[in-house]
């Protein structure tokens, strides 16, 4: 009788330990379902949206253990697809990402909290042109079985990071707000 209330209560706490146990090393990230997309207003009434196509997150996360967990994503910036060519161009060059002198932004946790019904507050620092602000995040983490899916949006103020010099600085031609999307689906490795 021991024996078979011992195996059951293992077999209870079973997922709740190779969450904490697995969790110390980097997801394995599905590249195709994790997305990073953008939206914006040009012309003060014209929406457009993009994505970018290479990025690369490193996550390690582990509900026991909050402090061992952290986000660390890099984009690559040319990677940037709005389905516009001209657009594309112009958001690569010296006014807008400057892909040749910066042709990465990174985004690195320095805290992640948990809050309620699966929600995390994320806070970190994005760097965009050389330019690093801090960010915070409120973002879900879920689970099922071994995946791990980290989800959210975040308004950024362009003009924070030099998005947009010249007279792309003017809210006429592209709105201030850009609108971020992410998901990132990852698996527990061992």
């Amino acid at each position: 009788m021991t024996k078979t209330l011992f195996f059951t209560f293992a077999l209870l706490l079973l997922p709740y330990t190779a969450w904490a146990n697995e969790a110390n090393q980097p997801l394995a990230i599905d590249k195709t379902q994790s997305y990073l997309k953008f939206s914006g207003v040009q012309n003060k009434k014209t929406a457009f949206t993009g994505q970018f196509e290479r990025f690369s997150p490193e996550i390690i996360f582990n509900s026991d253990d909050m402090v061992a967990s952290f986000i660390r994503v890099e984009v690559e910036l040319a990677s940037v697809n709005s389905n516009n060519k001209k657009r594309d161009d112009n958001l690569k060059n010296s006014n807008w990402f400057d892909v040749e002198n910066t042709p990465k932004a990174l985004f690195e946790s320095s805290s992640i909290t948990p809050l309620e019904d699966g929600a995390y507050k994320v806070l970190g620092d994005l760097t965009i042109r050389t330019i690093k602000k801090p960010l915070e995040l409120i973002m879900t983490i879920s689970r099922t079985e071994n995946i791990i899916t980290l989800q959210g949006a975040v308004q950024l103020n362009r003009l924070d990071f030099d998005l947009g010099l010249g007279a792309w600085k003017n809210p006429n031609w592209v709105k201030h707000e850009v609108d971020v999307e992410y998901k990132v689906v990852g698996t527990l490795t061992q």
